[in-house]
């Protein structure tokens, strides 16, 4: 499996990529909270028998999760 899949940097792309398409349509906060949903109920019916597995790509994403937030709240303040 390539260890980049899955990892902190893949899912921050993955938000900026969401975040990206849907700039017209939402807020970046309700992109990046529909692509969490999505993504932790596609790995929790993922039938992945490492538990390992499972909670290192959760971390991954949550760790993601929180860092784009982070960068979104900087500029929103920069803006202002």
């Amino acid at each position: 499996m390539n260890s980049d899949l899955f990892s902190i940097d893949y899912f921050k792309k993955a938000l900026h990529l969401q975040i990206e398409k849907n700039s017209d349509v939402q807020p970046p906060a309700r992109t990046m909270n529909s692509y969490y949903h999505t993504v932790v109920s596609a790995i929790i019916q993922d039938r992945i028998n490492k538990n390992f597995e499972l909670i290192r790509r959760i971390r991954n994403l949550d760790t993601a999760y929180k860092e784009v937030k982070t960068e979104i709240a900087q500029q929103q303040q920069m803006q202002q």
